[in-house]
């Protein structure tokens, strides 16, 4: 089972209080999309759907449900406000809507849900994973980390 958004919203609130909805549900996408690209499970259970100027969350029950977050994904949490967490969601808008995930949904004639799929290869495109200015690990080196685990 996996984590509510209300769930992954608590996290956010103890490394961040007093953000506004907004920018929440904004980091909310940047969350997504890192556990997916990460991991390939999501990090809530809940669609995210684009709209015509940003993003919003399917109706979920305020109360944090599912399974806790494990040490990986509230990594994941604190990785991400650590990285977007000081830009106004006005920024944090921008950075949406120029990515892909965002582009299917708002012209997808099924609706405006965002896959899951297209918001873990948004997150594995190389410009996202192999930047050498960024302090974050490589796809190559997670592999190899992982490699390295898995042998022992």
């Amino acid at each position: 089972m996996t984590a509510s958004v209300a769930t992954v919203i608590a996290a956010i609130d103890v490394r961040r209080p007093g953000l506004s909805d907004t920018k929440r549900n904004l980091l909310l996408f940047f969350c997504q999309g890192h556990q997916l690209a990460h991991s390939g499970n999501p990090l809530f259970a809940e669609p995210i759907y684009a709209t015509d100027h940003s993003i919003e969350l399917g109706d979920f029950d305020e109360k944090p449900a599912g399974d806790p977050l494990t040490a990986g994904e509230l990594n994941t949490v604190a990785d991400t406000i650590d990285r977007y967490g000081d830009l106004k969601p006005a920024d944090l808008r921008c950075l949406v809507q120029s990515s892909t995930p965002w582009q299917l949904a708002i012209k997808s004639t099924l609706g405006p849900r965002v896959e899951g799929a297209w918001l873990r290869d948004w997150f594995r495109r190389p410009d996202e994973t192999e930047d050498p200015e960024d302090d974050r690990p490589t796809q190559s080196q997670i592999a190899a980390w992982r490699s390295r685990s898995a042998a022992r």
